[in-house]
């Protein structure tokens, strides 16, 4: 009986060793570094091996050999946080969005030791990186130092992408394929006229193709408009591609039928016959091309419609119908009649899709993905120049705004001025200046209540103007230093514009005695140092005195800016290519 208490004495003293070691592994795990991996792998052995007898270290025996820690040192103190995100490319159980204490936790109780090893080699590192006997000035240091090139690169992919924005336009100029002025005799620019011979050659190339028989060919166009197609009706795509393609064919008779011919009303039809869909009277007599526009043919009982005309030509039977309505590709009845045009059509069905994607107007960089605000897009975004001033509500935003405009506060036009927060919506104002279309928008100031920086950029559609102005009454703030990364983030042109100089000035000689020059050299130089800005692109002015200091030179580069931005959505959307899908036995 003694001796059997003496088993159970030992097996309940190795049972609670082996469960103190698992504890000690964890905490180590969290704290200790490198032993965490070594303490846990040893845990279950001792377990294991506790079933007649004590531990070693239970015994009195030989303490075991613990291997060095690896973040433990007299130096080191453990609660300084360790970034993970130093640490170059991907680290096992997201540590860098979890922390390398979570990280760790996990992968000990998932007794992943390869991970474990990865997770305290990357930690080690970071802490010899960041930490100089356990202070935080260097870890500080190297963010900081990590931001700042994190900047320079997105200014760096800035300027690139300017460059070669600047180039298309060089050579769309050199081309001679630019200006809006280049129009034909209805008005159609010529971005709309190569959209037409690009589709009526398309049309060509399939009419030419050898076929058993009378074809139908389905044509749909999905082409985003731009602002300046004011002279484009509703069929004036479909009208000026069937000319072009009967002058490629050198066809004699073109009919074109239509559920209401009224509807062209206005169009240019020379050359062209038109007809109601469904007319048995029509001229079909030795036509060469039958050409539907927007006809409805979604069930069987109106194909005959179609199937007459192709025979009453008394030549091929080629038909083309744009624009049709098929009925629901899903939809028994229009299976039903896709396989009745088939029968009559021996020479096959092809569908021809155009589609050109709306212009790209923000270049891809990153940064929280959001749509053109309906008030720009209202304005005429895509054919005007945008530049927009913004910054932190009361810096003279709205007084700078008429100073540009050659107004004053209390002139027609003029933005509203105060010492409260005046502007509560996004304004545009015509900048004479620059021509016709150029707009210098007045924005909210950023950082209120009403408009925080987090919800700024969306709400503001920021990243869609062409010059971003950031103006400061004095020493830029977090909120403005924010918002500068957030346009670096998308890619948006900036700079940076300390306003009432003019008062600083005068302060700093009654308070110091500073000369003006000396004042404005110290400024230039915060202004860089805080925003990575070249001289180029900080100004400094005051609404009341529109001749001195930066002002002249502020008032050219809003120019510049506004006809640079113009030019660069003009490049890309005459820049655009046409997509062409092609697809046999089937309607469109």
């Amino acid at each position: 009986r003694r001796r059997r208490r003496r088993k159970m004495f030992s097996l309940r003293a190795g049972l609670a060793m082996g469960a103190a070691s698992i504890v000690g592994a964890l905490v180590l795990a969290a704290y200790g570094g490198a032993s965490a991996s070594a303490s846990l792998a040893a845990a279950p052995m001792r377990t294991t091996s506790m079933s007649m007898s004590m531990p070693t270290a239970a015994r009195g025996g030989r303490a075991a050999q613990r291997p060095p820690t690896l973040c433990r040192s007299s130096s080191y103190n453990a609660g300084i946080p360790l970034d993970p995100t130093l640490i170059p490319g991907d680290l096992p159980y997201n540590a860098k969005k979890e922390g390398f204490t979570n990280a760790l936790e996990r992968a000990i109780r998932n007794k992943d030791m390869p991970a474990v090893r990865i997770l305290e080699q990357a930690r080690e590192q970071v802490r010899q990186q960041t930490a100089d006997g356990g202070s935080m000035g260097k870890w500080d240091e190297i963010r900081a130092q990590n931001a700042v090139k994190k900047r320079r690169e997105l200014m760096d992919l800035s300027i690139k992408r300017r460059e070669n924005e600047d180039r298309l336009v060089r050579e769309l100029k050199s081309k001679g394929d630019f200006s809006l002025n280049n129009r034909d005799a209805e008005g159609l620019t010529i971005d709309i006229q190569k959209i037409i011979a690009q589709q009526a050659q398309t049309l060509e190339k399939a009419l030419k193709d050898t076929a058993r028989g009378p074809r139908l060919i389905s044509m749909r166009s999905e082409i985003d408009p731009m602002p300046w197609w004011d002279s484009m009706r509703k069929y004036t795509l479909q009208m000026r591609t069937a000319q072009y393609l009967k002058e490629l064919m050198g066809y004699n008779k073109v009919l074109v039928l239509m559920e209401d011919p009224h509807e062209l009303t206005g169009e240019s039809i020379d050359g062209l016959i038109i007809d109601r869909f469904g007319n048995p009277e029509a001229d079909y007599q030795g036509a060469d091309l039958i050409l539907c526009f927007g006809v409805t043919v979604d069930e069987v009982a109106k194909t005959p419609r179609i199937i007459k005309a192709s025979q009453a030509t008394q030549s091929n039977g080629d038909v083309i119908v744009m624009g049709g309505n098929w009925g629901a590709p899903s939809d028994y009845e229009a299976k039903f009649v896709r396989q009745t045009l088939k029968e009559h059509f021996s020479g096959g069905l092809q569908a021809i899709s155009f589609i050109m994607d709306p212009v790209k107007l923000v270049p891809n960089v990153g940064g929280e993905p959001y749509p053109l605000p309906q008030w720009l897009i209202d304005a005429g975004y895509k054919a005007a120049g945008n530049v927009a001033i913004t910054g932190n509500s009361g810096t003279g935003k709205s007084s700078l705004n008429n100073a540009l405009r050659g107004l004053k506060p209390r002139d027609d036009g003029a933005a509203k001025v105060g010492v409260k927060e005046t502007t509560l919506e996004p304004e545009g104002y015509p900048f004479e200046p620059a021509g016709p279309e150029m707009k210098l928008w007045d924005l909210p100031g950023a950082g209120t209540p009403k408009f925080p920086l987090e919800s700024y950029m969306r709400t503001m559609g920021i990243k869609y103007f062409d010059e971003v102005i950031i103006a400061s009454a004095s020493r830029f703030t977090e909120t403005d230093l924010d918002l500068m990364d957030e346009l670096r983030m998308h890619g948006v042109p900036f700079i940076a514009l300390r306003t009432k100089v003019d008062l600083e000035i005068r302060n700093a000689a009654q308070d110091s005695g500073a000369s003006e020059a000396e004042l404005i050299r110290g400024i230039r130089e915060d202004i860089k140092k805080n925003s990575l800005l070249p001289d180029d692109r900080i100004y400094m002015v005051s609404a009341r005195r529109p001749d001195d200091f930066d002002f002249p030179r502020l008032r050219q580069y809003i120019i510049d800016s506004l006809h640079r931005g113009r030019d660069v959505k003009l490049a890309k959307a005459f820049n655009r290519e046409l997509e062409i899908r092609e697809i046999w036995n089937a309607v469109c």
